[in-house]
């Protein structure tokens, strides 16, 4: 057993943090510890969540037309993708019905998905509407996906019922500028804060495989902890033709497995939720996040790429000893 990644690992049990110097050492030490460094990452996950995990799915509710320019999105009306570079937007009866799937499945949260900057008033007006009815009607948690937002605009979505915001730093801020540049990382942390201090729950996190180093990776990890965000979505990147990363490397499963739980060392009190990019490239060993640190999956298709049907993964947690955590 690696004494370093131990010792790393009783001191986050024993409720302190790690340091940058500890996150960088360990991130050394655990390329040749990968089995002791998920061993712990389990151990970690144990302690603060026990077995309970956390399922949601999303559902688009405007596909595609978006004029920012995210070099790993399909949705940009600036690549040629196989995404219509008009804006789809869903109508309230399929927003509604992809909630009546969601309960269906016994998947008890919902994320609704905007693609684009913003959204505008009369988008908002139409949303707190829907919201309302999901939770009267169907009895599950909801949360929102909008872009930037303000502090009106956050505290509106709190009114209606929206349990958790959900907006990524997608990288570090050294690297973001050569992944987005029609917006800054300042718009998307001062949109996190604004969720935090409206009482929303937030849900930020990233997209690994853009060309990242390990010091941005450990970077976008404590800045996501000084954030105090609750929910960090981990994406592995699915490269889309047309895109401009659409020619990069699939990451390994083993090196998608021990980026999980260096994540669950650095953030141990925080939900890891393994997003985009699960069923590409963990392939059979999809199953080991969980060993891996994860305690959050959101199930279903993606908003532009396909996922694994819900039965499917609820089965895979009931086969685990897992149970669905029903809090919203």
């Amino acid at each position: 057993m690696n004494t370093a990644i131990t010792q790393c690992a009783q001191q986050i049990l024993d409720g302190t943090d790690l340091d940058r110097s500890q996150i960088e050492m360990l991130h050394q030490q655990s390329k040749d510890a990968f089995d002791d460094l998920l061993y712990h990452a389990n151990r970690i996950r144990e302690c603060f969540f026990g077995n309970k995990i956390r399922v949601c799915s999303i559902v688009p509710g405007r596909l595609g037309g978006c004029d920012q320019d995210c070099a790993f999105c399909a949705q940009s009306v600036r690549y040629d993708t196989h995404i219509d570079k008009k804006a789809q937007t869903l109508t309230d009866q399929q927003i509604l019905s992809a909630a009546a799937e969601a309960r269906k499945n016994n998947v008890p949260n919902l994320g609704i998905v905007y693609s684009g900057r913003a959204i505008t008033e009369k988008e908002l007006t139409r949303l707190e509407s829907l919201i309302r009815h999901i939770h009267t009607e169907y009895g599950i948690g909801v949360c929102a996906s909008l872009g930037i937002i303000n502090t009106d605009q956050a505290l509106r979505l709190v009114a209606a019922g929206v349990t958790r915001y959900n907006h990524n730093l997608e990288t570090s801020e050294r690297h973001f500028g050569k992944i987005v540049s029609t917006h800054t990382y300042a718009d998307r942390i001062r949109t996190v804060e604004v969720a935090r201090k409206a009482g929303l729950g937030v849900c930020c996190g990233g997209i690994f495989g853009i060309g990242e180093n390990e010091s941005d990776r450990i970077d976008m990890a404590l800045e996501l902890r000084r954030l105090g965000v609750d929910t960090v979505p981990m994406n592995f990147l699915h490269p889309i033709p047309g895109t401009p990363l659409g020619d990069s490397q699939k990451r390994s499963p083993r090196e998608i497995l021990r980026i999980i739980a260096l994540y669950r060392f650095i953030l141990p009190k925080i939900h890891l939720k393994v997003a985009g990019g699960r069923v590409l490239n963990l392939r059979d060993l999809q199953s080991w996040i969980f060993y891996a640190g994860c305690t959050s999956i959101l199930t279903g298709n993606y908003l532009t790429t396909a996922g694994r049907e819900a039965k499917d993964d609820l089965q895979m947690l009931e086969d685990l000893g897992l149970e669905v955590d029903r809090g919203k």
